[in-house]
């Protein structure tokens, strides 16, 4: 497997170098975080493990998501994915309630790393 190398290293990592990102820095972030989630969503594809550690940042702070471990397909309309899976501190409201998760928890996962 090759991957591009990214040298700002994953977003928990940069965040705890840098301590905190100027707003131009977090709105450009957040706006490409939410580009790729909707390019992965337009595909059927939810992410489903959406945290600072699986946000690298390249060298133009250009963001690349990685670990697809948890990523489902065939995620379409109503459809929603029963297993319960994900890291505990970013897991969205679905999955506790064991009702199942769809697009949704993406978009839940994206304001979760806001917050964070």
């Amino acid at each position: 497997m090759v991957l591009d190398y990214c040298s700002r290293g994953d977003l928990a990592c940069y965040l705890s170098r840098k301590g905190s990102l100027r707003e131009d820095e977090a709105r450009f972030i957040i706006v490409e975080l939410v580009l790729a989630i909707e390019y992965l969503h337009s595909m059927n594809i939810i992410f489903r493990d959406l945290k600072p550690e699986n946000i690298l940042l390249d060298v133009g702070g250009n963001i690349k998501l990685t670990d697809f471990g948890l990523a489902k397909e065939g995620i379409c309309g109503n459809n929603v994915a029963k297993s319960f899976c994900g890291s505990p501190a970013y897991l969205p409201p679905e999955v506790l309630f064991n009702s199942g998760v769809g697009k949704a928890g993406d978009i839940y996962g994206i304001g979760k790393n806001i917050i964070m």
